[in-house]
């Protein structure tokens, strides 16, 4: 198994523990605040699993490729991850918001997805 194989499955691997959690803590705010629900601290755990994980994996990936002239892609991309790392802070609260929570957690995993794939910068 090559070690960009690997990388690449390392980083998805991380993706989905993320976005999972993300679900679950969408989730575990739909019922009622943290307080009446011991999960989330059980969740932060393997959000913080899953952001280790793509980190490290994306960083393998980058230094496989060898790419480090588009230094701007590599921010944004670390903008995007830390964006995500802090998005079950904002979900509790009113509880109409979580729709519209969920769709720009999607989005803002798109936009990574994008600039995955196309690198403008």
């Amino acid at each position: 198994m090559s070690t960009y194989y690997l990388y690449k499955l390392v980083h998805l691997t991380g993706i989905f523990f993320l976005f999972s959690t993300l679900g679950g803590h969408m989730f575990s705010a739909s019922l009622g605040t943290r307080k009446d629900n011991p999960m989330p601290k059980f969740m932060s755990i393997f959000q913080k699993i899953g952001l280790l994980l793509v980190l490290l994996g994306g960083l393998g990936l980058l230094t496989h490729i060898g790419d480090f002239s588009s230094f701007g892609w590599i921010i944004i991309k670390f903008f995007v991850l830390a964006m995500l790392a802090m998005w079950h802070l904002y979900l509790y609260g009113a509880k109409e918001k979580l729709p519209l929570m969920g769709g720009a957690a999607i989005i803002l995993g798109l936009v990574a997805a994008i600039f995955a794939l196309y690198k403008p910068f």
